[in-house]
C-alpha cells in the first residue's frame, strides 16, 4: 500500500479549496495536528500553519501546484 505523502494532502486540499490559500493552510495544520498527515521531523520547532504555509508556498514554487 502507498503511504499518502504530505505533498499528496497539500495537493488534495488545493483542489478541495481552488487554491484558497488561507483555507489550504488551515486544512493542512488541522490535518497534521489530528494526525492524518506525519512530519518526518521539526528540528525547527515550526508550528504546524508555519509549516503548512512555507509547503504551501514550496508547492507554488517548484510547481508541484498549480
Amino acid at each position: 500500500m502507498a503511504r499518502t505523502t504530505q505533498r499528496d494532502v497539500m495537493r488534495n486540499l488545493h483542489r478541495r479549496f481552488g487554491g484558497d490559500n488561507d483555507r489550504i493552510v488551515a486544512a493542512y495544520a488541522a490535518a497534521e495536528r489530528s494526525g492524518n498527515v506525519k512530519r518526518a521531523s521539526n528540528v525547527r520547532g515550526m508550528e504546524p500553519e508555519e509549516y503548512a504555509e512555507r509547503l504551501y508556498q514550496d508547492g507554488i514554487k517548484k510547481g508541484w501546484l498549480p
